[in-house]
């Protein structure tokens, strides 16, 4: 089996990975943060503004793949505080609507910079056709 990976266009593209990774009719989505598309933190320390940032990361990338929220089969949530668990999950129904894929939500220490409040991955079915 192939592996491709690739980014999206308006998203901040890290130097060290990939945004999408494909492998047959799977498409894994890295953990989005708030980060606009130079890569500046959107509303350092607020979760909702950065929830709202990297949910539309997360359609980007759906978008570039030919896909939407409701071909998303797992999302993980990652937050540093249980306390923004209410404005992130605010912002996953808006993005979701009524589908709702298997969700696991997991708090941790900290993200890769102080002011990350969120981070939000997922797998994706896409069959092959349809992949850009």
């Amino acid at each position: 089996m192939t592996v491709t990976t690739m980014n999206s266009d308006g998203v901040f593209v890290p130097p060290t990975y990939s945004h999408i990774g494909m492998a047959g009719d799977l498409v894994f989505l890295a953990g989005q943060v708030g980060r606009d598309a130079a890569g500046t933190i959107v509303g350092p320390h607020d979760a909702a503004a950065q929830a709202r940032q990297l949910f539309a990361n997360l359609g980007a990338h759906l978008r570039t793949i030919g896909a939407s929220p409701a071909d998303v089969v797992k999302v993980t949530t990652i937050l540093v505080d249980r306390a923004d668990r209410d404005a992130v999950g605010a912002e996953h129904k808006k993005f979701f609507g009524d589908h709702k894929p298997p969700h696991t939500l997991v708090i941790v220490a900290g993200l890769a910079l102080p002011e990350m409040r969120a981070e939000v991955e997922a797998i994706v079915h896409r069959p092959r056709a349809g992949l850009a």
